[in-house]
């Protein structure tokens, strides 16, 4: 079970904070977790001392937003947002910058994932769960995002770039491998939609962000209650969108 958690009794608010902290009640899925907390300053220089690099974002927030990258060398502190970045020497000044710029809103910290790269940018995938006519959840698309140059997310509405998952996924496996891996990234999709829908019962589509690391380990870095399908239009094959489409009528 992860420990970076709250205390138990906390209502299931839809926001980030809510989402992860449901997603936790599923012993299964909580191996694809990574570590999350609220964003205060004892814990953000916890999280920053255990994994060297972690993310900063608005509990309330959607498109890629307000996100803060943090990192941590031997001497120096690296806060990044957008494109632009500053550099300080100690962890406290680092964090009134941050504190600063992120005014009076509720943040969390999240363990920095290592994301594969392709052609040295990082990229994540985004999977669309919908319920089909028989109000089974089915994946009906997904698709990899790959950030803007010295951009920290890989949002669409941030500039992040859509492309086929196969096309990311080539350099690190066999034809026959992807195959075998995208059915599974499918499964965990449904698994939790599944679960987020007996907790959130009113949402009838769910966008999954998965970050994979270089063990090809899939992380769960976001669910998303009202994903929007505009991503998969970008695309030069429409299919998925398509069917995203198609998919919309069944209530």
């Amino acid at each position: 079970m992860n420990t970076d958690t709250w205390g138990e009794g906390m209502v299931y608010w839809n926001n980030k904070l809510g989402k992860y902290k449901a997603l936790l009640t599923n012993e299964e899925l909580t191996r694809n977790l990574p570590p999350t907390i609220l964003a205060t300053e004892a814990n953000v220089e916890r999280m920053l001392g255990k994994y060297r690099v972690v993310y900063l974002k608005p509990s309330n927030g959607t498109g890629g937003y307000g996100i803060f990258k943090l990192s941590r060398t031997e001497a120096r502190y690296r806060l990044e947002n957008g494109t632009r970045f500053r550099s300080f020497t100690t962890f406290k000044g680092t964090y009134v910058a941050f504190q600063k710029a992120k005014r009076k809103k509720a943040y969390l910290v999240q363990k920095g994932i290592p994301l594969l790269r392709y052609q040295g940018l990082p990229f994540d995938l985004r999977i669309m769960v919908q319920r089909n006519q028989q109000r089974k959840w089915v994946v009906t698309g997904i698709v990899g995002r790959v950030a803007l140059p010295n951009k920290v997310v890989t949002n669409y509405h941030s500039g992040g770039r859509p492309m086929p998952v196969e096309k990311l996924l080539s350099p690190f496996m066999t034809k026959k491998e992807q195959l075998s891996y995208v059915e599974s990234l499918k499964t965990l999709g449904v698994r939790i939609s599944r679960h987020m829908s007996g907790i959130f019962p009113n949402f009838k589509s769910y966008g999954v962000d998965i970050g994979i690391d270089k063990e090809m380990k899939p992380w769960i870095i976001e669910v998303n209650t009202r994903p929007d399908k505009y991503i998969f239009n970008a695309l030069s094959d429409k299919r998925m969108f398509r069917k995203i489409q198609r998919y919309e009528r069944f209530k």
